[in-house]
């Protein structure tokens, strides 16, 4: 949900609340979107089901519809996943909300940015912790430090690991540092480490995973080292509307659970996903 999809989700209060997939963007107010047909939702009934979202376009998709699964499981409940469509006629946040009232009371693969979303929506505890990785070709250097001054470092415009790098790239003398590319997405960045228009590019993990899987030429790039950048890992968790504090409890205990009984360390090795359990809240 962004511009392009793949790049941004437009949330609020010029802030950035940046999904799973790298998706990042700015609006104007923090108040409640108003939608000229809201009065024909009625909120997905939540006594015997767990109605949540996921969106396939988020590379670690069937990551949260697995621990979806694992909360209504250990609710008691019984899950009923919604498939986000690509809905792009409408302003992100709006697609939201109109989510949230009409498909589902949950919707998973938010990254939990602090203070990053309005009053009008509330956040889970985390399920897993992930990160943004350098990836380069074979004969890459195997650490960041090591890749020579000048030469041409991509990373996707706006993410949070893109900021990491632009602070660090600018705090270094000029004759230190490297170019910078911004892609307007993971993938696009990848593909310019493949065709060699840069050496190396900073992308979010879990689509570096998803990517190598379906790609060949993607598959054989490598894992830099991000030394001497210290990039920090990345909570991911779920978004409610405000009111929903009743649903939003029983979950915060659901996921305190299976983090705790070894689900979700499972659903990250069976799905392939890097990352790792959140550490005690």
């Amino acid at each position: 949900m962004a511009v392009p999809r793949a790049a941004g989700r437009r949330l609020i209060l010029c802030v950035l609340a940046i999904l799973v997939g790298n998706r990042l963007a700015l609006s104007q107010s923090g108040l409640r979107p108003e939608l000229p047909d809201e009065e024909k939702f009625g909120r997905p009934a939540d006594e015997f089901a767990l109605s949540y979202c996921v969106d396939p376009r988020d590379p670690g998709w069937e990551m949260d519809n697995a621990i979806g699964q694992a909360i209504a499981d250990r609710l008691l409940l019984e899950a009923r996943p919604h498939i986000v469509a690509d809905t792009s006629q409408r302003a992100e946040i709006d697609d939201l909300y109109r989510h949230l009232l009409a498909d589902c009371r949950i919707y998973f693969g938010f990254k939990l940015i602090p203070g990053a979303y309005p009053d009008w929506l509330t956040v889970t505890r985390p399920y897993y912790e992930t990160g943004y990785v350098f990836v380069g070709p074979a004969s890459a250097p195997s650490r960041l430090a090591d890749i020579p001054a000048h030469e041409p470092i991509g990373s996707t415009l706006g993410s949070s690991g893109d900021f990491r790098l632009v602070q660090y790239n600018n705090s270094l003398p000029a004759d230190r540092r490297w170019k910078r590319f911004p892609f307007g997405s993971d993938a696009s960045a990848m593909e310019a480490v493949v065709d060699g228009t840069v050496t190396a590019a900073l992308v979010w993990a879990p689509a570096f995973a998803q990517s190598r899987k379906s790609d060949s030429a993607i598959g054989a790039l490598k894992v830099i080292a991000s030394e001497p950048l210290n990039i920090p890992a990345m909570q991911v968790g779920a978004v409610l509307l405000s009111e929903d504090t009743f649903l939003r409890s029983n979950v915060d205990k659901a996921i305190e659970a299976i983090v705790a009984d070894g689900t979700v360390e499972k659903i990250l090795k069976d799905q392939g996903m890097p990352g790792t359990p959140p550490r005690s809240q």
